[in-house]
């Protein structure tokens, strides 16, 4: 199944909401050119817009790596709502240390942060900006 769409015409992303708001950490999937896999858990994912994300760039050496080399990434996000999960292929752009997106998202981090009295560890380093390749539900819950 894909979410409604393709690049240039868009997707039906309000379907995903709940896939957006932070309650569930999205897993990132990358490739060094020499085939060297990487997975980690991002802090957040942010929806720009229809067609591009950002995602946030905390402590990721070796995704960072793997991205220059090879600037496809895989995410698995989960609805927490329904605990559908969806698969976004994405294509990396470039990466932003200042600006709206980068602003808002670090206002998020830091007040995770806060909360758990870690401002000392967490920090953003940057917004990761992706283009939206291709949108796949991998598992959907059964009705009822």
């Amino acid at each position: 199944m894909t979410v409604g769409g393709t690049p240039g015409h868009g997707w039906d992303l309000q379907v995903l909401s709940g896939c957006f708001d932070g309650v569930i950490p999205p897993m990132i999937g990358t490739c060094s050119a020499a085939g060297e896999p990487n997975v980690t858990h991002l802090s957040q994912l942010h929806l720009i817009d229809d067609e591009h994300l950002a995602l946030s760039n905390q402590f990721f050496g070796k995704t960072s790596a793997n991205l220059a080399e090879n600037p496809v990434a895989s995410v698995l996000v989960t609805d927490s709502q329904t605990y559908d999960t969806y698969r976004f292929e994405l294509r990396y752009e470039r990466t932003e240390s200042t600006g709206p997106v980068f602003d808002q998202m670090r206002a998020s981090i830091d007040a995770i942060a806060a909360l758990m009295d870690m401002e000392e560890v967490f920090g953003l380093r940057g917004a990761d900006i992706y283009e939206i390749v291709a949108i796949e539900a991998v598992a959907v819950a059964a009705p009822g």
